[in-house]
């Protein structure tokens, strides 16, 4: 971890080899997929997908989980922008409350 702030690519960068290294192999056991959309003024935006789009934990798995992680390895971030749809999702892991 440093304490030098990162450009926009390379913050892009970075949060994409987490998804890939960390963070999908976890959610895939639960079928679901994490894709980065974008990086804007240091807020990652996100779109939860599979298993994940739709669950009724994914607000947790988001805030408790990769929120946590993303800023654990990459300080300078905000925050996290969850874009995802989650009244689309046809297979959540575990339904969400009516």
């Amino acid at each position: 971890m440093s304490t030098e702030l990162l450009d926009r690519e390379q913050l892009r960068a970075k949060v994409q080899e987490l998804l890939d290294d960390m963070i999908n192999p976890a959610v895939a056991g639960h079928g679901g997929i994490i894709h980065l959309v974008d990086v804007k003024d240091d807020w990652v935006h996100l779109h939860m997908g599979g298993g994940c789009q739709g669950c009724g934990s994914a607000d947790a798995t988001l805030r408790q989980g990769i929120e946590t992680m993303l800023k654990e390895e990459i300080p300078q971030i905000k925050g996290i922008v969850d874009q995802t749809n989650h009244a689309e999702g046809e297979s959540p892991f575990y339904p969400r409350p009516e």
